[in-house]
């Protein structure tokens, strides 16, 4: 079984698809029988691809923000598996015809390029995985509204028609995608999480500094933007820090285009700690290190940083999204709350002392099973090249 992973953009911006790419290709090549090797556009493509998405989004574009992480880190951490970047899609469809099957993404650039530049019928038999939200729960903003409009609609349907199967990972999206493609093979397949090779971390690579022992420490981890909740926690530390500021500090590690709210934030509480952007490894040590783990997202696919920090033994407080709500059982690894009332509340009831059940450390260790995941995975990939 050969599996070719493909996304138009770099696995360098180091976010969750390129986590779960790395991952997923490193260890599916570790068994018997199995090649899975990651394809990309190359570095120009993806210097004008950036320009013209943050150009629709009214961004300034940082070429920094490409970069977050090493073409020698990817490649160390890919074991049997190979990233190949390509300068033209014609060469991708060669390449592709290597491989029993396409494992791509379910984002709009990905459908366009299948059916109007590559042909679905001049390449393996394709999957799409819903790595980014197919329909926000919550939009509020143009952007967002434009999305859900053009993801549900007949044009996607046309542009996703060569599509042999979707891998979802929440609840929700598995409604929203078997009601859209009927007819379509849709399934829930959680990601694959190593929850002790990412707890060894915290002894091999150290955080920035030592966290205030004498403290309550919060940590909150993401890209600095309006998807993060970036503005809640922003209401939520002027909520709770007017009668609890000498008690906690505020972890605060990301970096995007919110990044001045941040700073303005700080210059008003100063038991915020901003570290900015923190490699990946080095956050096991950080959460080691704090008492609780908050993400204020308003939507999410798959989120890893509950998953990291529960690696850590740390309790989760989170607003109740797909995602989230998939991995925190309420009341027993933390908490889901709807709203910065109960959000506040909940981060106080950690404040007071008050801990979670014994089993906390261990329901998401146990309801992750990389072994039967993978099993999954590789059935999907059979099932779907035989089409």
């Amino acid at each position: 079984m050969r599996v070719a992973y493909y996304a138009a953009t770099l696995l360098e911006i180091g976010g969750g698809l390129e986590k779960y790419f790395i991952e997923t290709a490193r260890d599916l090549s570790e068994l018997e029988n199995v090649q899975v090797d990651i394809f990309t556009m190359d570095d120009a493509f993806n210097l004008k691809y950036g320009k013209l998405h943050n150009f629709y989004f009214a961004k300034k574009f940082d070429p920094k923000l490409l970069y977050r992480e090493s073409f020698e880190s990817i490649k160390s951490k890919l074991g049997k598996a190979h990233y190949f970047k390509c300068r033209t899609f014609a060469e991708l469809v060669r390449r592709f015809q290597d491989y029993d099957v396409v494992y791509s993404r379910n984002d709009i650039t990905e459908p366009f390029f299948f059916k109007f530049v590559m042909g679905y019928h001049n390449v393996p038999p394709i999957i799409f995985g819903c790595h980014i939200p197919h329909v926000y729960p919550i939009a509020e903003k143009l952007h967002a509204k434009l999305h859900n409009l053009l993801f549900t609609s007949p044009l996607y349907n046309w542009m996703a028609s060569g599509v042999c199967g979707f891998h979802v990972i929440n609840n929700f999206t598995l409604k929203v995608m078997s009601r859209q493609f009927p007819k379509r093979r849709v399934e829930k397949i959680y990601y694959p999480f190593d929850f002790d090779a990412f707890a060894a971390n915290a002894d091999k690579f150290s955080f920035a500094e030592r966290l205030d022992k004498e403290k309550f420490n919060i940590i909150w981890v993401g890209r600095l933007v309006e998807q993060k909740g970036v503005h809640d926690l922003m209401r939520l530390i002027d909520k709770i820090n007017p009668e609890h500021q000498g008690r906690i500090v505020w972890n605060i590690c990301g970096d995007g285009e919110l990044k001045p709210l941040i700073l303005a934030c700080q210059k008003k509480w100063p038991n915020i700690k901003f570290w900015g952007h923190v490699a990946n490894q080095q956050m096991a040590d950080a959460y080691r290190q704090g008492n609780l783990f908050i993400t204020t997202a308003k939507w999410e696919g798959y989120p890893y940083n509950v998953l990291e920090s529960q690696a850590l033994g740390l309790p989760v407080v989170a607003f109740d999204i797909a995602g989230c709500n998939d991995l925190i059982e309420n009341g027993v690894n933390g908490f889901i709350v709807q709203d910065l009332d109960e959000f506040a509340e909940k981060v106080i009831f950690f404040l007071q002392g008050n801990k979670l059940p014994p089993e906390a450390s261990n329901y998401l260790r146990k309801k992750i099973n990389r072994e039967k995941i993978y099993a999954e995975l590789i059935s999907l990939f059979q099932a779907c090249s035989k089409k």
